[in-house]
């Protein structure tokens, strides 16, 4: 990057427009010189803030109105255009920038406040296109290669800040060594081993629950050997946060024994179950047995006592049997009576009806006669009327269709008045919308000019929004980073607690340990010296031949032998490592909590510096609270003006869609009000002609009016259809009078014939009644006599009892003989005393069962409890193991092992800040007369107690040693950081080909050095300035000037600040 002009107007002290034209330097090396205040570093202000939106300085940031300029009025535009060149494929190309500040405008109307004005931005490309205006800022970033933040330490050192980057820490090193040397490779391969290690966490909690839950499940019975120690380990694991292995094996040793047992006591109660079974089936089947007897003896008991029931009714039974033989031979001869008398009245109505048909006859002829006359006389009439009807028609016809004519002609004479009074009403109306349409296209170009501007300012609203939006989710992530905080904090205060129960019981269990091995070591060796002494034979311990007071064992240690000691033993080192342990434990969340306070911390610093970076018109604190309530303050006017923004940009579309609109609309008008107008002149031509045809139809008439035409055919319609219908009713008549006739004719024929044949049926009934009495044997008294003392129904009634007396009879017999055949010689059974037996029986046999049941429920949970609770063992062991690895490789490249807090991203930013020292050295020996040398710590203070990888120190070769950079002096700490950010920029011209910087500006510095450093600080930058790179000097120093031969003179007065290139 290099820049190649600069214009300025109302920015700073810079009023009116001013221009810097950096190609008129012979030089690469220029002075900007001036008085103090004069303007000097607005230049530079100028450049950092046509290419990033802020003035130079990180420590006084200044934007938006501050850099309106008060030296010209308010309605002066204050802008910064700066063109540069970028290298890109061996070719230089040229973009143009130009930035506008938030700024005040005033008010147009009197009296009211001063308009402000967002900030806005566009890019000229190379190829003279503009580049979007929302994703300008990032096209700048990417085409410098650089944030703001890493231009001002390489390639424009602002006045007072340029040991920012000399006494930088490492972790602010880092970030900007990041950038430059792409090396956020390294600090993702952290972030990645950090996310793994926390899946790895989330897995081993899982499975800690899950392994908790079906602890939870197991149900331990009562009085077994492994029921104790199995239900305390049970309540430990499940109360527990934290899944002890040791514990958790012994549970599910326990619980598979556990299994067995339940197993082995399954198998006993199953045997005895199934001998209880056997033992109730036998009883159950003699109890059915005795049932199946006890009710044989019942059927022959009951048919025993129908069948003597049946003989006492045997006689009945046959007295019924011959009156059923009486009734039926009466009703017989009955009915054959019924028939003779039926056709006695057949005969007689034959004869009867014959006699009537005779008499009619003569008259039926009379009436066919009469009815044949009136038929002619009626048919002649209908066939005149008919005749005189279709003359009638013919005339009527010609009349309706002349006065359909006339009304046509009458309709088409009132359409084309209507025609021509519409074609009137079209042609105002056209000219009247044309009108209007011309005054609207007027008003709607005045609202197109006032909006024109609202895209852009819309999508200054929207970048802005965007980056409103990113600030709440940060905020948000920070909140969430703060709940794990907390969450971590009562981790750690679990695991102290965890600790300290842990180191109570272990020092309580080793002071009864230690109190009791002494005893035991005291006890054993008296009791050795004890056994062992004998009168006259020297003490094994003192040597004495006299044993007074021998050792007596003590009762209360008495029982302690050497397995207890061991016992004691092996439980106290149990206790140590559990103590250990939980120290450990309570050093890792200790551990954790420290990283997840400087995560949170870093997060809360970072959200700070975003909203002081995004939104300087709002004052932050050091609350991220407080500032977001700031924030949403400001966020509700900053809503407000997004909305009028919506607002204008739909007026602003809905604007020229009308003038689009209207564009095409006007020649339609124009053409419509010429269509109208020539539409009236042929409508009144057509009202003359057909003017004249209504006269012409109207002279034509015969009737008066259409309806007396009509009344006419009505009338002659009305006479022919009397006609016709008296004719048709004469027709009617005389057909129904001859067929009468004739149907009467034939049925006297037939009469005739029938009448003989029914005499003879009649004989030949009388002879079947007859014989059918001497059949039965019965007079006409008597049979009569029955069927008056007995309806025909009794017999059917008496055959009914008759066949279930049979039945009885019959069933009785059969059962007798199946009941006798059932018991044999068997006695009758105790129904009682064998279902007593059997509900005692089967009242065992549930008890039995429901315990069965029980033990079954139970060994079940417990298997499938065990078979799920025994691979999650194994697979914790697994994930242990891949948790292990990560995280070891996690806290060694992530730099946080104790003494090795250097992180693998340091480490490698290390070679480059090396290479970077090399170049900067060669630079600050020149200016130091060879004094001093830029050292980095070294490797094993890198990583001692924090990162300082990064961090630089200085060796004197006057006194041999290395120092802390902070005691060089305001003069070498300038040439220190002069010389390094010249090292910095040698090396990302080496490093990267997307970084071209042919560029530095140095704000003042030089008025602390002395004559020699100054002369070869100049002599520095004088070689730098033979190659490409453009190098300005900001200072006030006067014997600059002398060694300076290109300079940028500023000045100021009344009106500004002016500037003016003395070039040698």
């Amino acid at each position: 990057m290099r820049p190649i002009s600069l214009t300025m107007q109302a920015f700073g002290s810079y009023g009116h427009k001013t221009t810097v034209d950096f190609t008129v330097t012979r030089q690469n090396l220029f002075l900007v010189t001036g008085d103090t205040g004069a303007g000097k570093t607005t230049i530079f202000d100028a450049i950092v803030f046509a290419l990033y939106g802020e003035a130079s300085s990180v420590s006084n940031k200044k934007d938006g109105t501050e850099l309106q300029s008060q030296y010209v009025d308010f309605d002066v535009e204050p802008f910064v255009e700066l063109t540069f060149t970028e290298s890109e494929g061996g070719e230089e190309a040229s973009y143009t920038v130009r930035r506008v500040p938030r700024h005040l405008r005033p008010a147009k109307r009197k009296g009211a406040k001063d308009q402000s004005i967002s900030e806005s931005v566009s890019l000229i490309m190379p190829d003279g296109t503009e580049y979007p205006q929302k994703e300008t800022d990032s096209k700048l970033e990417e085409v410098v290669g650089l944030t703001k933040g890493q231009f001002m330490q390489v390639a424009m050192i602002a006045q007072g800040e340029f040991m920012e980057l000399l006494r930088a820490r490492s972790d602010e090193k880092k970030i900007i060594f990041r950038k430059l040397f792409a090396t956020e490779l390294y600090q993702k391969i952290v972030d990645e081993l950090f996310t793994r290690r926390k899946g790895k966490l989330e897995e081993i909690s899982r499975i800690r629950t899950t392994c908790q839950a079906n602890a939870k499940l197991v149900s331990v019975p009562d009085s077994l050997p492994v029921s104790a120690e199995l239900s305390e380990l049970k309540e430990g694991i499940t109360s527990s946060e934290r899944l002890n292995v040791s514990e958790m094996e012994r549970f599910l040793e326990l619980l598979k024994e556990l299994c067995e047992l339940l197993a082995e006591k399954h198998e006993a109660i199953q045997k005895s179950y199934d001998v209880l079974s056997s033992e109730r089936d036998k009883i159950r089947d003699a109890l059915t047995e005795g049932q199946t007897v006890s009710v044989s003896f019942s059927q022959l008991e009951e048919a025993s006592a129908a069948l003597l029931e049946c003989e006492a009714e045997k006689a009945q039974i046959e007295e019924s049997k011959n009156l059923i033989s009486l009734i039926k031979g009466a009703y017989e001869i009955k009915a054959e009576f019924t028939r003779v008398c039926d056709q006695e009245r057949v005969i007689s109505d034959t004869e009867k009806t014959l006699a009537e048909l005779d008499a009619k006859l003569p008259k039926l002829d009379e009436a066919v006669a009469a009815s044949s006359k009136a038929e002619a006389e009626a048919l002649e009439k209908a066939s005149k009327e008919t005749r005189n009807h279709a003359k009638v028609d013919e005339k009527v016809k010609k009349a309706l269709e002349l006065f359909h004519n006339i009304a046509l002609a009458e309709e088409a004479l009132t359409e084309a008045g209507k025609t021509c009074t519409e074609a009137e009403k079209s042609h105002e109306q056209a000219k009247k919308a044309l009108a209007e349409l011309e005054q609207k296209e007027s008003s709607w170009r005045t609202a197109e000019t006032l909006l024109s501007d609202t895209p852009q300012k819309k999508a200054i609203w929207e970048s802005k929004n965007r980056e409103l939006q990113a600030l709440h989710s940060d905020h948000e992530e920070l909140i969430k980073t703060s709940s794990e905080v907390d969450a971590q904090r009562s981790n750690v205060e679990a695991a102290r607690i965890n600790y300290g129960k842990a180191r109570e019981k272990y020092n309580l269990h080793n002071e009864e340990y230690i109190t009791k091995q002494n005893s035991f070591l005291d006890a054993q060796a008296g009791f050795i010296a004890r056994e062992k002494l004998k009168p006259g034979s020297p003490c094994p311990v003192c040597g004495s031949l006299e044993h007074p007071s021998p050792c007596r064992l003590s009762d209360e240690h008495r029982e302690l032998t050497r397995e207890i000691i061991d016992a004691l033993s092996r439980d106290n080192d149990k206790l140590r490592e559990a103590m250990e342990k939980a120290s450990t434990e309570a050093a890792t969340a200790e551990n954790s909590l420290k990283e997840k306070n400087v995560i949170f911390e870093a997060a809360k610093e970072k959200l700070l510096k975003k909203i002081k970076e995004l939104f300087p018109e709002i004052s932050v604190e050091t609350s991220v609270e407080a500032a977001m309530e700031k924030l949403e303050l400001w966020e509700q006017d900053f809503s407000r003006e997004g909305e009028e923004l919506s607002t204008q940009l739909k007026t602003l579309e809905e604007t020229r869609k009308n003038l689009s609109d209207a564009s095409a609309l006007k020649p339609r008008l124009q053409a419509k009000a010429d269509d109208a107008l020539n539409m009236l002149t042929e409508s009144k031509t057509d009202i003359a002609a057909k003017k004249q045809a209504l006269d012409s139809f109207t002279s034509q008439k015969e009737f008066d009016t259409e309806d007396a035409a009509k009344e006419t055919l009505s009338a002659a319609e009305l006479t022919k259809d009397r006609a016709e219908a008296l004719a048709k009713e004469a027709k009617t008549a005389a057909e129904n009078a001859r067929a009468e006739k004739e149907g009467t004719s034939a049925r006297i024929e037939q009469l005739r014939e029938d009448l003989p044949k029914q005499q003879t049926e009649l004989s030949t009934r009388i002879e079947g009644y007859r014989k059918l009495m001497a059949e039965k044997k019965l007079s006409e008294e008597e049979w009569k006599s029955t069927t008056e003392s007995h309806p025909q129904s009794e017999a059917e009634r008496l055959q009914t009892v008759i066949d279930a007396f049979n039945r009885k009879r019959a069933a009785a017999e059969a059962q007798i003989k199946n009941a006798r055949a059932a018991i044999g010689d068997k006695v009758k059974p105790d129904l009682e005393a064998l279902k007593l037996a059997y509900d005692q029986q089967e009242e065992k046999l549930k008890a039995e069962k429901t315990s069965l049941d029980a033990l079954n429920d139970d060994l079940k949970i417990n298997r499938k409890a065990y078979d799920a609770l025994a691979p999650k063992m194994e697979e914790r062991s697994s994930v242990m193991k891949e948790f292990n690895r990560i995280d070891s490789l996690y806290n060694r490249l992530g730099g946080k092992v104790t003494g090795g807090r250097m992180d693998i991203e340091t480490f490698v930013q290390r070679y480059y800040l090396e290479r970077i020292l090399y170049a900067a050295n060669a630079r600050f020996q020149d200016m130091s007369a060879g004094q001093y040398e830029l050292r980095m710590t070294d490797d094993e203070q890198a990583g001692a107690g924090k990162n300082r990888g990064l961090d630089l120190m200085v060796y004197s070769t006057v006194t041999g040693k290395v120092r802390e950079i902070r005691t060089l002096s305001g003069g070498e700490s300038f040439m220190a950081a002069l010389s390094l950010a010249l090292g910095m920029a040698d090396q990302i011209q080496e490093s990267s080909a997307a970084i071209n910087l042919d560029v530095m500006f140095i704000d003042e510095g030089f008025g602390s050095l002395d004559d020699h450093s100054r002369d070869q600080a100049i002599k520095v930058l004088q070689q730098m300035a033979s190659g490409s790179k453009l190098i300005g000097i900001i200072s006030h120093v006067s014997e600059l000037k002398q060694e300076i031969d290109d300079q940028l003179q500023v000045s100021k007065d009344e009106n500004g600040s002016h500037i003016r290139w003395q070039i040698s």
